[in-house]
């Protein structure tokens, strides 16, 4: 409605008076759009259009190509909110460089930057969350074991979960890098869902009539595990445990960080280098460790599959952009960087779930064809009194590393201070957690279509 037919409308119903009145609100009202218009035209005038070259470290299903599309949907909004002249473009260095011999890991040479900041290191770089800080980066990455899932831990990320209602866990995060000189600003980019617990020569718990090794079996085995930290703590306190308490004369088990030679983990197998190890979720573990010259789990004789994922509940990867290239962005653009992030954190989570289902089902009928049950796939479910002896280890561990001698003062305190954050804000939610779950047992089972004729209950295998 315009002015005039507004104040046509107040004179009818009773005086210059309230017309005068409403004529003086109605122009504020347009001087304030004004205003606002104005101040957009300005920020996006002032927004500089940039293109910030970054390194990637991964190329699986469910962490590489969420990564690209971070890229695509920021440079697409960026342009449509700030025009061509203010598109924030990310461009992923391909194939990947090495991280350069003088720096020590690649957050170090991100700190220093790449060509736009005048640095002989990298503008950004797509990591995975445990590179933020040896100590306690494996926290921001996938939690801790037996800890929160991915949409408690998003309440801990983004919502005020510390200092009272002051600060996020995000806002930690970046508090602490500041406190530590890093010279980074990191940024949440994409989630993914829990995953398997391991592949094994033998199983943990009982398949059909075949009896489970159990814990104590698992730790007496000559195996050579590829189990990354902390998990590997976790397994190893929980043996070393079940030695102490007399129950197994000694521990056997071993870790490797690495794959010998850098091959696959299928072929580490083959080679009679690895016995156990945990990889990903169903869609990372289908796209990497299946149709292979060497063969699949399956074939070189780690058939039996492990859940649930007690040791990583979820996992979230970060692109970590230089604090000099981060200047040269607008608020405008360092806004968009930030919420187009928190977007694809819950959009790639989404669809990496909802692919889980059959990828699982694949991964267990992948060698059905051949009709060898030897080198059949088989669903393994931890015992739960094994998983209590684990969940033992891990309280444990997170509180021993408050006080490990091999980590710099410094990193002991941010670890300390990030554990008893998030024990606070578990401690305040947990009751609601625990209320809120329904038994597995009664979830969908029974579901069939509307006819009655067709069920809707999965069957993996």
């Amino acid at each position: 409605m315009a002015t005039s037919d507004l104040g046509r409308s107040y004179a009818v119903h009773g005086g210059k008076e309230r017309m005068a009145s409403h004529i003086k609100h109605v122009s504020f009202f347009g001087a304030a759009v004004a205003v606002f218009v104005c101040a957009t035209l300005l920020a996006a005038q002032s927004a500089l259009a940039l293109d910030i070259s970054f390194r990637s470290f991964s190329n699986w299903a469910a962490i590489g190509p969420p990564a690209d599309e971070y890229a695509a949907k920021l440079l697409s909004i960026s342009t449509t909110a700030l025009g061509k002249a203010g598109e924030v473009k990310f461009t992923k260095y391909a194939p990947t460089p090495a991280i350069p011999k003088e720096f020590k890991n690649i957050v170090a040479a991100v700190g220093a930057g790449g060509p736009l900041a005048g640095g002989t290191g990298f503008d950004a770089a797509y990591i995975s969350g445990g590179d933020l800080n040896p100590a306690w980066g494996f926290i921001y990455n996938s939690g801790i074991p037996f800890g929160p899932n991915f949409d408690e831990f998003i309440g801990f990320l983004y919502g005020k979960s510390i200092d009272d209602g002051t600060t996020t866990g995000l806002d930690l995060l970046q508090q602490l890098l500041d406190k530590s000189g890093k010279n980074i600003v990191a940024v949440p980019i994409v989630g993914s869902s829990q995953q398997g617990s391991g592949y094994f020569m033998l199983p943990v718990g009982n398949v059909g009539s075949m009896a489970g090794i159990g814990m104590a079996g698992l730790c007496q085995q000559n195996w050579t595990f590829r189990y990354l930290p902390p998990a590997q703590y976790v397994i190893d306190r929980a043996c070393n445990n079940l030695v102490a308490g007399g129950v197994i004369p000694k521990k056997n088990i071993k870790f490797i960080a690495p794959i010998p030679g850098g091959g696959s983990l299928v072929k580490a197998v083959a080679d009679g280098q690895l016995q156990a190890y945990e990889m990903a979720t169903p869609l990372d573990d289908f796209s990497q460790l299946f149709g292979l010259p060497e063969g699949n789990p399956g074939t070189v004789g780690t058939r039996y599959v492990h859940f649930p994922g007690w040791h990583q509940p979820f996992l979230i990867t970060y692109m970590i952009i230089n604090k000099n290239v981060w200047s040269k962005l607008s608020s405008a653009q360092q806004a968009l960087v930030m919420s187009v992030g928190r977007d694809q954190i819950i959009s790639s989570y989404g669809e990496n779930l909802r692919q889980q289902g059959t990828k699982l089902k694949q991964i267990l009928t992948a060698n059905d064809a051949d009709k060898n049950p030897d080198n059949d796939l088989v669903l393994v479910q931890w015992p739960q009194s094994d998983l209590a002896l684990l969940r033992d280890a891990t309280i444990q561990f997170l509180n021993a590393r408050t006080s490990d001698a091999t980590l710099n003062e410094q990193d002991r305190k941010d670890y300390g201070r990030i554990l008893e954050s998030l024990r606070k804000y578990v401690s305040s939610n947990n009751g609601y957690w625990k209320v809120r779950e329904v038994p597995s047992a009664l979830r969908f089972q029974g579901w069939y279509d509307p006819d009655g004729k067709e069920s809707w209950d999965q069957k993996l295998k």
